[in-house]
């Protein structure tokens, strides 16, 4: 996708509410997509541990922006479905998410996503979403 097209997607450039109500921040340096989080208490299950749900809806975002970036700019996406596989505990830090097109279909988007933690790998995640036309109220 051209750096034209890719400025048509305009939900690259905009907030995001769920951004700010998870402190999130997007990532679109030097090629990567993604995202990443500096733990604060409010990401933590009752033991302390970063809650799962915040490491999907990182991955969640992580590959809505690789998908985004594969679009044509008459186009949107939307998650159709995402496994994760939470592989070791994170307490405190910075959690990055960077997620890649495995294969780019005429409707369907696959993709995966690497959830590090200093340079630990703590969960990875595969994911399909859906390729649909732009609405004209958009």
């Amino acid at each position: 996708m051209s750096d034209e097209s890719l400025s048509r997607n305009t939900e690259l450039s905009s907030e995001y509410p769920i951004g700010d109500f998870f402190s999130l921040e997007n990532i679109f340096e030097d090629g990567q997509n993604g995202c990443r989080i500096v733990i604060n208490k409010n990401h933590l299950n009752p033991h302390g541990v970063l809650h799962g749900g915040v490491t999907f809806t990182l991955v969640d975002q992580a590959m809505g922006i690789a998908a985004m970036r594969a679009i044509g700019p008459n186009q949107i996406c939307t998650t159709l479905e995402i496994q994760v596989r939470y592989l070791s505990p994170v307490f405190e830090g910075e959690v990055e998410v960077y997620a890649s097109v495995i294969k780019s279909g005429k409707r369907i988007i696959q993709l995966e996503a690497k959830v590090t933690s200093g340079s630990e790998l703590v969960a990875f995640g595969t994911g399909s979403f859906a390729i649909l036309e732009r609405p004209k109220n958009l």
